[in-house]
Formats: structure tokens, sequence, C-alpha cells
């Protein structure tokens, strides 16, 4: 997954992911590429990234800069074409 952020927040979010057990790399000055290794599922990682951001932005009151985050990949539909045969 990825997360947009403000450069001037890129490294403290990276730290808080790794203490978080997510692998987190920097991909540019204002994204973040994220995984949950311990997640059973995209969308238990996508719920447990969510959720980091969430704590991560609440525990940002004091800081001069509009910290926000956003999950850039859109879930991926979980609807299947039961109609399709395969020979």
């Amino acid at each position: 997954m990825r997360i947009k952020v403000p450069p001037e927040a890129l490294e403290e979010l990276l730290q808080f992911l790794r203490r978080a057990d997510c692998q987190a790399e920097a991909e540019d000055d204002s994204t973040v590429v994220v995984q949950v290794p311990a997640a059973l599922g995209e969308e238990q990682a996508r719920m447990e990234v969510d959720l980091y951001l969430k704590a991560w932005q609440a525990s940002h009151p004091d800081m001069k800069l509009d910290v926000e985050a956003h999950l850039l990949d859109l879930p991926r539909s979980r609807v299947t074409d039961e109609g399709s045969t395969t020979d």
C-alpha cells in the first residue's frame, strides 16, 4: 500500500509504522510504501494501516503543520464474475 504524507512528516511516519511491525520505506519525499507482514490478507492489512494512520495523526495535535496521510491504493472489488466458465 502507498501512503501520501507531507514531506516534513515522512520520516516520523516511517518510524511509527516500523515500531508497529510494518515494513515501511520511502518511495519519494512524500510517499510511503507499507506492508503488514502479520496480516492474514489484503483487507486486514488495509484495516490495520488505516488504524495506524489514525493513531499517528491523533498523536500529533500540537504539530504546526496540518498532518494528514492518505492511502493511495484503492481497495480491490471482491465481486467476481460467477457466470464465466473455463474450459
